[in-house]
């Protein structure tokens, strides 16, 4: 049986406030390729088979997308999943300290 995302998902750093979780990360990424393309939250879940409201929550960081799910979300943008969890430039805590 499939663990829930909540159970495996990865926790903020406390010491690092720049460390955000992989579900932060990935809602980012969800959403700077979305609008990068052009397209609205509709027109994203139906290439990718999700609802709009799935697709909202993701991007917000409420939800974090099963492996299942991370892989249709890259296949309708047409890229590698990786970049959907690429850390943001800039926060992994340059500078502070």
């Amino acid at each position: 049986m499939p663990a829930k995302c909540q159970q495996m998902e990865y926790r903020m750093n406390t010491d690092n406030p720049f460390d955000p979780g992989v579900s932060v990360i990935v809602g980012a990424n969800v959403r700077e390729v979305r609008k990068a393309l052009g397209w609205n939250q509709m027109t994203l879940g139906q290439k990718a088979g999700l609802r709009q409201s799935s697709i909202s929550a993701i991007e917000r960081g409420e939800r974090c997308p099963s492996l299942e799910r991370l892989l249709d979300l890259a296949r309708a943008f047409g890229v590698a999943p990786a970049r959907l969890l690429m850390v943001p430039t800039g926060t992994g805590g340059e500078g502070a300290g």
